[in-house]
């Protein structure tokens, strides 16, 4: 069994995919990656990219992490997750992340520069957790409040790990890192923000514990 799969979801960022391809490469040891891309998406990605991609219909970000997150969790220990906006900065950064987690079931995330210890806009995770309560995300988010979902979890679980020396760089437009592009202004919409903080407060209040436990069994 492979160490991590690294899912990226993606959509219409062929140059942050190249660009995320590169660092990876350059900085991961113990992992592989796989691009979640939408087969609407009629941009022209690079072969390197589309070698390490599964094009499938749209399901947002939430249902492609989910989706890919399932089929792959048998054939490795962890499963990461970062944007097509984050860069890996440190040299083993996935090996690190791993590392912290140990043995048991747990979520491990870095600095991104931006949240810091705050939320862990990007992430790692035993795949236990996905074979035991189905998903990566609670399946009623499409884009927001995954990061507070996977810091509360991994809390709950009592095996959260953050290391602050680990740089997974948020190249966000609120660090002024990026241009506040269309897929940001879609996926930052107030109507997006507010409809998953419904869905992720009643996650909470209705299935939450019962997730937990089955981690914990």
């Amino acid at each position: 069994m492979s160490r991590m799969l690294l899912i990226v979801p993606s959509r219409k960022r062929p140059k942050s995919c190249d660009e995320v391809l590169k660092e990876f490469t350059e900085k991961s040891v113990c992992s592989d990656i796989l691009f979640g891309l939408d087969d609407d998406d009629k941009s022209v990605y690079s072969p390197e990219v589309l070698a390490k991609a599964e094009i499938n219909p749209r399901m947002r970000m939430g249902g492609t992490l989910n989706f890919l997150a399932k089929k792959y969790a048998d054939q490795y220990d962890f499963l990461g997750f970062i944007g097509d906006d984050h860069r890996p900065r440190t040299q083993g950064w996935d090996q690190q992340l791993c590392d912290a987690i140990g043995d048991k079931p747990g979520v491990a995330y870095g600095n991104d520069l931006l949240q810091g210890k705050n939320l862990p806009t990007a992430v790692v995770l035993s795949s236990s957790i996905v074979r035991r309560i189905g998903y990566m995300v609670p399946p009623t988010l499409v884009h927001m409040y995954m990061d507070n979902f996977w810091r509360d979890f991994g809390d709950a679980i009592g095996n959260l790990q953050y290391r602050d020396d680990v740089i997974v760089e948020h190249l966000h437009y609120l660090a002024g890192k990026a241009v506040n592009d269309l897929q940001y202004q879609e996926v930052n919409a107030p109507h997006v923000y507010e409809s998953d903080r419904v869905a992720y407060e009643l996650y909470v209040s209705t299935a939450m514990a019962e997730d937990v436990a089955k981690v914990l069994a």
